[in-house]
């Protein structure tokens, strides 16, 4: 299900932030958006940008990313 959004629901979140949101680790989603950053901006999955030195990423394009991709396998620690 594609999410719509209008130009005052273009938010920004830094990587920490993001993990809040959507429960990913913030060390994955800062290698996420290393590897966006690295792509041409045409080809990127999730917008990025770079701001003093920190990743930040686009919101609807990361819940977009989370409905699509979903959590993947979760690290249960075994008994």
């Amino acid at each position: 299900m594609a999410r719509e959004t209008t130009p005052d629901q273009e938010i920004w979140v830094f990587t920490s932030e993001g993990a809040a949101l959507t429960q990913y680790s913030r060390e994955y989603l800062e290698k996420l958006a290393y590897k966006n950053w690295r792509l041409p901006e045409n080809e990127r999955v999730i917008q990025t940008r770079k701001r003093a030195g920190r990743y930040e990423l686009w919101l609807p394009d990361l819940l977009r990313y989370k409905d699509e991709i979903g959590n993947g396998p979760l690290n249960i620690p075994k008994k």
